[in-house]
C-alpha cells in the first residue's frame, strides 16, 4: 500500500471516509473527493496531523468539469493514479411508482454515470502505464433489488455490469477491476432512511474500508460484505421466486396499517 496514489470519492464520511483513514494509515497518497468541502478539508488536516498524505479536492462527482479537475489536480501533485475507488453515491427510497424524475437523474448521475465519467478520465493515465485499479462500490441491493430501494438497486446493478464489462476490456491490458458489495451498513443512508429490518446487523463502515484495502493488496473480481450475504445473492440467482416470496411476507408484516397515509418519496 506505501506510496500507492489512491482517489476515493465519497471521502467525506461513511464508507469513504472509513476507507481513506484506513489507506492514509497504510502508507497511500490519498485524494479525497467530495462534494462537502467543510469535511472534505477536516478530514485533510485530521491525516496530516498524523503524518499522513492526504490532498483534499472537493468534487461533484455529477459535474464532468469538476471531474476533469479532480484528476487534474492528482496528476499534478502526484504525477499518476494507482488505484480509483468509485464510492461516491446516494440511496434514497426511489420505488418507480412514487420516484421523481429529479430523484432518479440524481441517483444515476451520482451511482452510476458519475463512476464511469471518472473512470473514462482516469483509464488512458492506467493504459499508458499498463497498472492500475479501478474499484467499484455497488452493493448487496445490486445482485437482490428490494422495495423501497428499485431505482437505487438499478443503478448498482448497473455498477456489477459495468465492472464485468470493464475487466474484459482493460485486464488484458494490465489494469484490474473489482467490485465491492455491501449490505446493510451503519451509515447515514441506512440510518436515516430507515430500509434496513431491525434484526439485520449493521456493522460500521469500516467492515468495508478493510475489504477494499484487502482487494487493493490481492484483486479479485468481488467482495460480498458481509460474507453472510452471499448465501442469498445465489439463492436470488437460483431461485429468485423464493426471494419473491420471503419479501412479500416479509414487507406484509411491516406494512403500515389501514388508513395511515403512504410515505412520500424523498427528494
Amino acid at each position: 500500500m506505501k506510496d500507492l496514489v489512491i482517489i476515493v470519492t465519497g471521502a467525506s464520511r461513511g464508507i469513504g471516509a472509513a476507507t481513506a483513514r484506513l489507506l492514509a494509515g497504510q502508507g497511500a497518497k490519498v485524494v479525497l473527493a467530495a462534494r462537502s468541502a467543510e469535511a472534505l478539508f477536516g478530514l485533510e488536516a485530521d491525516l496530516s496531523r498524523q503524518g499522513q498524505m492526504a490532498l483534499a479536492v472537493p468534487t461533484d462527482i455529477t459535474d464532468p468539469y469538476q471531474l476533469d479537475r479532480l484528476v487534474e489536480r492528482t496528476l499534478e501533485v502526484f504525477g499518476r493514479v494507482d488505484v480509483l475507488v468509485n464510492n461516491a453515491g446516494v440511496g434514497d427510497p426511489s420505488e418507480v411508482a412514487r420516484t421523481s424524475d429529479e430523484l432518479v437523474d440524481r441517483l444515476f448521475g451520482t451511482n452510476l454515470l458519475g463512476p464511469i465519467r471518472l473512470t473514462r478520465r482516469v483509464l488512458p493515465h492506467m493504459l499508458e502505464r499498463r497498472s492500475g485499479h479501478i474499484i467499484f462500490v455497488s452493493s448487496v441491493a445490486g445482485h437482490i433489488p428490494i422495495p423501497p430501494l428499485t431505482v437505487y438497486s438499478v443503478t448498482k446493478a448497473g455498477l456489477l455490469a459495468l465492472a464485468e464489462g470493464l475487466r474484459r476490456e482493460v485486464g488484458p491490458l494490465g489494469v484490474r477491476v473489482s467490485v465491492v458489495s455491501p449490505g446493510f451498513i451503519r451509515t447515514d443512508m441506512v440510518e436515516q432512511g430507515g430500509v434496513a429490518p431491525g434484526w439485520i446487523p449493521t456493522p460500521g463502515p469500516e467492515l468495508v474500508a478493510s475489504a477494499i484495502a484487502s482487494l487493493i493488496r490481492h484483486p479479485r473480481r468481488e467482495v460480498v460484505i458481509p460474507r453472510y450475504y452471499w448465501p442469498l445473492v445465489v439463492l436470488n440467482t437460483l431461485a429468485p421466486g423464493l426471494v419473491d416470496f420471503g419479501l412479500r411476507l416479509f414487507w406484509s408484516r411491516r406494512r403500515a396499517p389501514a388508513g395511515r397515509a403512504p410515505r412520500p418519496s424523498a427528494d
